[in-house]
């Protein structure tokens, strides 16, 4: 984890150039005083960081010192899609390497196209959470997320409902509600997951049924209703 945010650090500063701690913390999502803290692992460890105190101070790399650590891991290529999304990301539990690959993306860019994409972030946001609040617990959700991914059975406990266990292959977010895609024994079905109390992932894989296809799915549900 602390790889990861260190490399996400370098990669900011990189971009953008001399940045105060609050910026960073701000954007890696951690306290000031982490921030410190990886500046001070990076120095020992030979990276060229420096920090300047005073009014228009802060944390920068040496001129001319570059990372070319700008491969794409697995999990980082999977949220590849999310990229523009970082609240929906978050819930996913998928957060830290979104966030990384974005970097990575437009460290990969020519400054000029970096600023233009990285502009969005400034005037366009996706909130997912409806008026009233975050319904499904963020716990819950990754869970949930996690068993879609790795296909795992699924046990869920609803509000008012007994406990079921179903065979999850995606997860629906329409207009602030929670949707999962399951299989059953009587096929494809769509639960409203708004009322999640409870997830316990299991042990037991399963393989999803042939030619399922999430977005046609969905739209058959919704056509349907």
């Amino acid at each position: 984890m602390r790889a990861a945010r260190v490399l996400d650090m370098l990669l900011v500063l990189q971009r953008r150039g001399r940045s105060t701690a609050r910026e960073l913390a701000e954007t890696l999502e951690v306290s000031e005083r982490t921030i410190l803290r990886d500046v001070d692992a990076l120095g020992e460890a030979g990276v060229p960081i420096f920090t300047t105190r005073g009014a228009g101070g802060g944390i920068e790399l040496m001129d001319g010192f570059q990372t070319h650590l700008t491969g794409l891991t697995e999990t980082e290529a999977m949220c590849l899609f999310l990229v523009g999304q970082p609240l929906v990301a978050h819930r996913l539990g998928l957060g830290a390497p979104t966030r990384t690959a974005r970097n990575k993306l437009l460290n990969a860019l020519a400054p000029a196209l970096a600023e233009q994409a990285d502009r969005l972030s400034t005037w366009f946001l996706h909130d997912p959470d409806p008026w009233t609040g975050n319904r499904v617990p963020h716990g819950e959700l990754r869970r949930l997320a996690r068993s879609v991914h790795q296909r795992r059975q699924v046990e869920l406990t609803l509000a008012h409902a007994a406990t079921v266990t179903v065979r999850p292959l995606g997860l629906v977010l329409k207009a602030g509600s929670w949707h999962l895609i399951c299989s059953g024994d009587a096929g494809i079905d769509v639960l409203g997951i708004d009322e999640l109390r409870a997830t316990r992932v299991t042990n037991q894989r399963f393989t999803p049924p042939s030619g399922f296809d999430l977005t046609e799915t969905w739209s058959a549900h919704t056509n349907a209703g």
